[in-house]
């Protein structure tokens, strides 16, 4: 198994925590709601064999601390801490893996820095606003944050998991506790400054068209049901192409590690188109 080390990158506003390992090509993986790099920690172990793998907590979340109230456009605060981890740990061009909120970030990445994403995986960006029933949804992310502010995480959380289909996520066995306690202090963050952020975002079509060529859809085997499934497949028929599908669920990466990481490997080994 590779060594990870552990690292702290100071950016304006923030100081984040992000964790390497292995050699070879670089591959970042950005992390969705949940925003740990310790739920990519299998996985990332499993492909540092052939890349170098950099995951990272995002900024606001578990161990990424801000320096002070978020600030900003949500989208561009985000892009630009993973531009600075590519310039600055992986030196220069790399593979992304985003899944999520972290694949909402990953393709607003190709769209404003396309030197710098060799290829993305956008597993379920929750993308609400390609969707042709785009303003249910928006009332709906709307009603979360409402349900948030005036009866609490626990009711607002509950809303958000049934209205997408991920309230019965498939998790790994023996858990780590610390994880669990990390995740848990992230509700809050994530109810009042990323529910209705991350799906509103309204991504540059032309732009991504663009780069068509080197984004690769992807979704759950598990989840073609659910809200974040479908973005994938908007993208996914508008570019002519398949969703392409990894083992499990919204957070296959987290509950079948060892199938997720060789899809991926395959995925990125393979051509472009």
């Amino acid at each position: 198994m590779s060594v990870k080390q552990t690292h702290v990158l100071d950016v304006p506003g923030a100081r984040l925590h992000y964790e390497v390992r292995g050699h070879g090509p670089g591959l970042l993986l950005i992390p969705g709601s949940n925003g740990d790099a310790d739920l990519f920690g299998a996985v990332a172990d499993l492909l540092a064999d052939r890349h170098t793998v950099i995951s990272y907590d995002r900024r606001g979340f578990s161990r990424s601390t801000l320096s002070g109230s978020p600030e900003g456009d949500w989208s561009q605060t985000h892009v630009d801490d993973a531009r600075r981890l590519l310039e600055t740990v992986a030196g220069g061009p790399a593979d992304v893996f985003g899944s999520s909120a972290g694949a909402v970030i990953g393709l607003a990445l190709i769209s404003e820095s396309p030197g710098l994403v060799t290829r993305l995986v956008a597993h379920e960006p929750p993308l609400a606003e390609v969707l042709p029933d785009a303003p249910r949804w928006r009332a709906f992310f709307r009603e979360v944050h409402d349900t948030y502010r005036r009866d609490g995480a626990g009711p607002a959380m509950r809303m958000f998991m049934a209205g997408i289909g991920a309230d019965s996520l498939q998790r790994p066995d023996g858990i780590d506790p610390e994880l669990i306690v990390r995740m848990s202090g992230n509700i809050d963050f994530f109810l009042r400054h990323e529910v209705r952020q991350a799906p509103g975002y309204r991504p540059d079509l032309a732009a991504l068209d663009s780069q068509r060529e080197r984004i690769v859809p992807a979704g759950g085997q598990d989840s073609r049901q659910h809200f974040p499934y479908r973005p994938a497949l908007t993208l996914a028929g508008r570019w002519g192409k398949r969703v392409t599908e990894f083992p499990g669920d919204h957070v296959g990466y987290w509950s079948h590690p060892v199938e997720f990481a060789a899809t991926l490997a395959d995925v990125l080994a393979g051509p472009a188109t």
